[in-house]
């Protein structure tokens, strides 16, 4: 192992100052909304009970939640397409123009394209049921959750699935217009779990362990040791390597692809010159929760005031107050009941004017925290979700674009380059070019190509009718057409032209059999000569290259 000149530490430390500013942010928008995302630097996920407490008012919770659920079913939706393949039109051309050139016939190049669209569509369900049966969507959901209160989150897309590292486990580093040149994640490990090489490399000459955090009340074997993770970023890939005391871990070093990185540095909106984001509760609505929180506050124990109930008894009273509060029901006591008065709060109308006040506030938050839903459902139709998408587009502005963008599709590249190394996925027709990612509304296109083939069908029936439909289209390029927009596999379903061949032609010969029969009775040798007609019928006719 090679000791590096700059540790990662040393790395960390100096970026640790401007990482710290906004995770104090998202601690103070965490105390409004979710208190339990708030928690001190351990390892092991001990929390910090002095600095949480439970708001006063429950809508910032309420609203989290439902931002972080619609963002969830946007981004990955369930039951619908979450992205779309497709093929550079530019490349498509310049082979469609070199097969023309060597004398294929138009026909068959919208077949090609057709069948480029099938084979595309079955990588999108391989992937599609990769995704459905993980646990990806419940990193996604936490990291979904850290941005809309911290702003910031970082996923790591390793073969076994996703893991999410808060803004306390990371330090980053973006350039001018914000992409990511350095990031360096400090995670807190116990020392039994680590590989055996990296043990012995901790060990010194009198087999004491080095690197133990110091301070915690515990054997050295159940101590912690802080392991880094380096990433940086170049011009058209990612590097990444570990270090332990300063020394590199061998056997963890790795590159990508830029754009097939497994790190994936999210943030909720795009800062140019700032490496880390502020949080959709701090931009929006931090003042609406401080007033609520404050509003909510004071009603409550303002209430809580309101229903003590309490009673004076005049000094000269023969009335004994300790004999009336301990009095049993329906007891007889001796005294004036003028003596007595019951002590009454008057607060009803500033109490009015609070919750008043309160409601304001809070019909403010159901609006930016987007608590209205439009539509209770069991199921979502695509044009629902069509529609839901642009709510989240107009309501938290660019949000959706840039975690489509820096989520979703490198995301999606990722998952393609881990099914691919473990032969999941078919190979390409033709090796033509690298599939083009599309997310959000564009990957909707599948289901606008359908309703336009069948809109195209409808308006061609009205005009030409079914006659001139079966004179004009292309019945099976239109299944195929139907099957590529819908997503759907074909094989085993829809008869091969071969196979409708052959039956045409087992039609035909009952037919020559059967009309031979109603005369053959009467003649024999017409008889034969149908039967050897039809064998001639059955026989493959040669091609014009075989003639």
């Amino acid at each position: 192992m090679k000791l590096r000149t700059g540790n990662c530490a040393a790395t960390y430390k100096a970026l640790e100052s401007e990482r710290n500013a906004q995770v104090e942010k998202g601690d103070t928008c965490a105390s409004f909304t979710l208190p339990y995302l708030i928690s001190d630097s351990d390892g092991f996920g001990q929390r910090d009970n002095s600095i949480q407490r439970n708001p006063w008012n429950g809508v910032g919770q309420k609203g989290c939640q439902t931002i972080v659920s619609k963002l969830l079913l946007s981004l990955l939706p369930p039951t619908e397409q979450i992205f779309r393949l497709t093929i550079d039109e530019i490349k498509m051309a310049t082979q469609q123009q070199q097969m023309l050139q060597a004398g294929a016939p138009p026909e068959e190049l919208a077949k090609q394209k057709t069948e480029f669209d099938l084979a595309l569509a079955r990588l999108e369900r391989v992937v599609l049921n990769d995704v459905e049966t993980s646990n990806d969507r419940l990193a996604i959901q936490e990291a979904l959750t850290h941005l809309v209160v911290y702003g910031n989150a970082l996923i790591y897309i390793e073969k076994d699935g996703l893991k999410c590292f808060p803004m306390r486990k990371y330090v980053l580093k973006r350039d001018a217009i914000g992409n990511p040149l350095e990031c360096v994640i400090c995670e807190k490990i116990g020392y039994q779990a680590l590989p055996e090489a990296v043990k012995q490399m901790l060990v010194d000459e009198d087999g004491e362990v080095k690197g133990l955090i110091p301070g915690e009340d515990a054997p050295d074997y159940q101590k912690n040791i802080e392991v880094y993770t380096h990433v940086y970023w170049e011009t058209n890939k990612v590097n990444w390597y570990q270090e332990v005391m300063g020394v590199e871990v061998e056997g963890q070093r790795g590159s990508a692809p830029k754009d097939e990185s497994p790190f994936l540095p999210l943030r909720m909106y795009r800062t140019d010159s700032e490496s880390y984001s502020p949080s959709y509760i701090e931009a929006v609505c931090l003042a609406d929760l401080r007033t609520a929180e404050a509003l909510s506050q004071a009603i409550t124990e303002g209430a809580l005031i309101a229903a003590q109930t309490k009673h004076l008894v005049k000094p000269s009273s023969v009335v004994n107050p300790k004999k009336l509060a301990e009095a049993a029901n329906g007891a007889y006591l001796a005294g004036n009941p003028d003596d007595v008065f019951t002590i009454r709060t008057d607060k009803g109308n500033d109490m009015n004017v609070a919750l008043q006040s309160l409601a304001t506030v809070e019909a403010r938050l159901a609006q930016s925290l987007m608590l209205h839903n439009p539509r209770d459902a069991e199921r979502v139709t695509a044009e629902e979700n069509r529609i839901l998408i642009n709510q989240i587009e107009a309501s938290l502005g660019s949000v959706f674009s840039i975690l489509s963008q820096e989520l979703v599709r490198p995301y999606i590249a990722r998952k393609l380059v881990l099914l691919t190394r473990r032969g999941k996925l078919p190979t390409l027709p033709n090796d033509l070019v690298k599939p083009v990612i599309s997310v959000g509304l564009r990957a909707l296109g599948r289901s606008n190509d359908l309703e336009k083939t069948a809109r195209f069908m409808q308006i061609l029936q009205q005009t030409i009718g079914p006659e001139g439909i079966g004179t004009y289209v292309d019945t099976s390029e239109l299944i195929r057409r139907l099957a590529s927009s819908m997503g759907m596999e074909l094989n085993g379903l829809i008869k091969t032209e071969e196979q409708i061949a052959q039956e045409q032609q087992q039609a035909q010969q009952q037919a020559v059999m059967q009309q031979a029969m109603q005369s053959g009775m009467a003649d024999p040798q017409k008889l034969a000569n149908a039967a050897a007609t039809s064998q001639e019928m059955a026989q493959p006719q040669p091609t014009e290259e075989q003639q």
